[in-house]
């Protein structure tokens, strides 16, 4: 509920976001699905950003479980890179699952959404998502692009 009452920026420092990334996909690897390939594509060279480590955590986090929640079987990878032109940090969690309809890619990152009432969840974890992210100066979106299941891009700022 604090995420959601302000506007201000978090509270930020330097954190590694190769190893937050390695850490939160050994967490996704313990409730491990047989059918799925776990993959991580983290670029050579650590990427130092200024963040909230804890919040950006909670946001890779999510992405994974909502991933391994849709996926039965196929590939989720967490991919990482830096767009120097546009000093830019992106983080995307790709998945081969059920995949979110078009005309639901924004519906989604609304309060208390959910697309199928039989999966468990309440509705909040995207939206919560969307508030750390805002907060941290950046954005959250599906990729429309991607058709094979669903793609899910976090964009950061360099400093």
């Amino acid at each position: 509920s604090s995420l959601d009452v302000s506007q201000e920026k978090l509270p930020c420092k330097e954190a590694n976001l190769n190893s937050i990334c390695i850490q939160e996909m050994t967490l996704l690897n313990r409730s491990h699905k047989p059918d799925i390939d776990y993959r991580t594509d983290l670029p050579e060279h650590p990427i130092i950003l200024t963040t909230h480590e804890k919040y950006l955590s909670l946001v890779i986090e999510h992405l994974l479980n909502n991933a391994n929640k849709f996926t039965e079987k196929g590939i989720i990878t967490l991919h990482c890179h830096i767009d120097e032109a546009r000093q830019q940090i992106h983080i995307s969690v790709t998945d081969t699952g059920c995949g979110i309809p078009a005309d639901k890619h924004k519906e989604v990152f609304e309060r208390f959404s959910k697309l199928n009432v039989f999966t468990p969840g309440n509705g909040l974890g995207l939206y919560l998502c969307q508030l750390i992210i805002r907060r941290l100066s950046g954005k959250i979106s599906i990729d429309p692009t991607y058709t094979g299941g669903t793609r899910i891009t976090v964009i950061l700022p360099v400093q």
